[in-house]
């Protein structure tokens, strides 16, 4: 399969959607279906996502970094006004970020 995708080519027309994309949360599976992609381009599309240091991979994860902050954002705005289910959230968001951190420095996760 790896060197079915990596004769597998993708152009560049797609990466502003793909970050738009990935500050929703979405998947790179989802992604493709929103894009219709066909089966190659769908194989191609995950597959850059995929690869640290791809320009898909780049802005895809600068998507999601995106929308995480938006959302922290307009938490910490709402807790600063005293809203008191704004600051458990950002708390537990805060919590959350740390477990994934700490899981993938120990696990690659």
């Amino acid at each position: 399969m790896s060197t079915e995708l990596d004769t597998l080519t993708l152009g560049e027309e797609y990466i502003i959607k793909v970050r738009t994309f990935g500050a929703l949360a979405y998947t790179p599976e989802r992604i493709c279906k929103l894009l219709q992609l066909n089966r190659r381009d769908s194989l191609a599309l995950q597959y850059r996502i995929s690869q640290p240091g791809d320009t898909y991979h780049t802005a895809y994860n600068n998507g999601v970094a995106l929308g995480e902050y938006n959302i922290d954002a307009e938490l910490a705005k709402n807790a600063e006004a005293g809203d008191l289910d704004s600051i458990e959230m950002l708390e537990a968001r805060k919590t959350e970020r740390l477990e994934k951190t700490i899981r993938k420095e120990l696990f690659g996760i």
